[in-house]
């Protein structure tokens, strides 16, 4: 079972908390235009709408892992940026990841994990 809970959503800024419980892992995709991003009174702009990645905390059981990449519209492609194990905190202080802003965010796990990401998030009407 995965779970996405909004810890925080505003104009700005989106706080989310990712789960994986089940043993074998799965797939957890977040659109941009998601209720998980896009605020009630907010509209997707397409290329303009991006979400920047400015912190990452995680934990994952021993022996597994977890992938986290982005979708690239004009490859059409996903690309990989971070590969987890164990527990840790990524924080970009005085910049943001903005490689492939403008494309959805998947994480993959092999196993039970918890991800959360501190997003920036731009252009939406």
């Amino acid at each position: 079972m995965a779970l996405v809970h909004v810890l925080k959503n505003t104009p700005q800024e989106v706080c989310l908390k990712c789960y994986q419980t089940d043993s074998n892992g799965g797939t957890i995709t977040i659109d941009l235009d998601s209720e998980y991003i896009q605020l009630p009174n907010e509209q997707f702009v397409g290329a303009e709408s991006q979400v920047t990645i400015k912190e990452l905390h995680w934990g994952v059981k021993p022996n597994k892992h977890i992938d986290v990449n982005r979708w690239n519209p004009d490859e059409n492609d996903w690309h990989g940026h971070y590969y987890f194990v164990g527990a840790g905190s990524t924080v970009f202080n005085g910049f943001v990841d903005n490689s492939y802003a403008n494309g959805a965010i998947r994480i993959v796990s092999d196993g039970p994990m918890h991800l959360t990401l501190k997003l920036s998030k731009m252009g939406y009407s």
